[in-house]
């Protein structure tokens, strides 16, 4: 090879080692530097979204935070400062469900117990959806007993509510 090289003219030598150091300089730019280059973007790029995704989590959370709390607050004034005790006794009564309604037991401040027998089961489902849509009460368990007659039922129905 060196003796190739010098069998060439300097002009041709010169040209020939200008070529070689484009090449390295190209080479060292399309494979070291262009995709170093292009990875440090797209890594920006990805900085940034995580970045808006994280303002979007903390704005979500702050909603979720400001709703619970007017759920909290529109539970308490929706049971009109009564105990969960009255307002399943009195709605129960309001809703069809007094002549099927048995018996009711508190549990703690928070807790009630209702045992309904041969009860409409429509009736029964209206009564729940009712105390949670306008009392905030959930369910904590329920048990539902077919009866002989179509559409009657036996239910126990333990009840949460705020306080």
């Amino acid at each position: 090879m060196n003796a190739w090289l010098e069998n060439l003219e300097p002009r041709e030598r010169n040209a020939l080692m200008i070529g070689a150091a484009m090449l390295v300089v190209m080479l060292a730019y399309f494979l070291g530097w262009q995709p170093f280059s292009a990875r440090v973007d797209r890594l920006e790029q990805s900085v940034q979204e995580q970045r808006a995704l994280k303002q979007w989590i903390a704005g979500a959370a702050q909603e979720v935070q400001r709703l619970r709390a007017t759920r909290t607050s529109a539970t308490a004034a929706g049971m009109g400062g009564q105990s969960l005790l009255a307002v399943v006794d009195q709605s129960a009564k309001r809703d069809r469900l007094g002549t099927a309604l048995k018996r009711i037991e508190p549990e703690g401040a928070t807790t009630v117990r209702v045992w309904f027998e041969q009860a409409v089961f429509d009736d029964v489902l209206l009564w729940l959806g009712e105390l949670r849509d306008s009392y905030g009460v959930r369910i904590a368990s329920i048990s539902i007993d077919r009866q002989g007659s179509a559409g009657l039922v036996n239910a126990r129905v333990e009840l949460e509510g705020g306080g």
